[in-house]
């Protein structure tokens, strides 16, 4: 079984795995458990910040200018439950199907009008345009120049003519304490890859191109899964380039999505831009 593993080719830049997380049955559930967990900063941040970052959206986008939102890779609806208490119209787009569940379900119970949509942003297409779009926890760092590309100009088009975005990512300042490792470990029990008896082999690996591969290779009896997580890490000048070839112009950079002020030694970055 180890050598069956140890004969997995590194791969390619932006390669995909043989599974993704947000798919898988298994997986899908623990993230959504821990989306959905206050406490956690995992598949989202704390509550504290996302209440913070919601309140500060709100005033830096009042209803008044921005009622129409959609918020891309929105998960559980952690923001569009929040958005839309203050009333704004709001859709919310994830290729998770389990998390698109809980947040209609969660809507419901609620009596939110939120219109939730299970698909891949990279391609889908509005049947609508929107005053402002919402990218948050880092979602662009997932992905590669292509994918990043193709969203920017899909999320330019879903815009009204004046419509702003407001996106984060990972600052390459994150790079400075990456350590590249391999591990594997036997779990006797279910964890977070897998249920039941099962082997994780773990490498991390830094490419060019400011992009780090966090690969997981899950090997149980029969079968043998492979996850590649990457994360691309942005500079500010890197970012507002992306920004600008997609049409839009940058409007103001912040440490994160709460507002809080630029700091180019921090690990995160916002951006606010607009379609002219």
């Amino acid at each position: 079984m180890n050598n069956e593993i140890s004969k997995y080719r590194l791969p390619k830049i932006y390669e995909k795995g043989t599974d993704n997380i947000w798919t898988d049955p298994y997986i899908s559930s623990r993230l959504l458990e821990a989306h959905l967990n206050p406490e956690f900063e995992g598949a989202s941040r704390k509550k504290p910040f996302i209440d913070a970052s919601a309140l500060w959206i709100e005033q830096q986008f009042p209803m008044v200018s921005f009622s129409k939102v959609i918020d891309y890779g929105c998960g559980p609806g952690l923001y569009a439950e929040r958005m839309a208490e203050k009333e704004y119209d709001v859709t919310g787009i994830d290729f998770s199907k389990r998390s698109i569940k809980q947040g209609k379900a969660s809507a419901a119970k609620k009596s939110l009008p939120i219109t939730y949509i299970c698909g891949n942003y990279l391609t889908w297409q509005p049947q609508a345009t929107y005053d402002l779009a919402l990218l948050i926890y880092c979602d662009y760092g997932a992905l590669s120049k292509e994918e990043r590309k193709a969203l920017l100009t899909n999320i330019y088009a879903s815009l009204n003519s004046g419509g702003q975005l407001l996106m984060d990512n990972f600052t390459t300042k994150q790079l400075e304490d990456f350590k590249e490792e391999t591990s594997w470990q036997v779990h006797e029990e279910s964890d977070f890859w897998s249920e039941g008896m099962h082997v994780v082999f773990n490498r991390s690996k830094k490419y060019f191109q400011h992009t780090v591969l966090e690969q997981a290779i899950v090997q149980k009896a029969d079968t043998m899964q492979v996850y590649n997580i990457w994360k691309y890490f942005s500079t500010r000048d890197t970012l507002t380039e992306e920004l600008e070839e997609a049409g839009f112009t940058v409007q103001a950079y912040y440490q994160d999505v709460a507002g809080r002020k630029y700091d180019a030694s921090a690990e995160t970055i916002a951006i606010v831009a607009k379609k002219e």
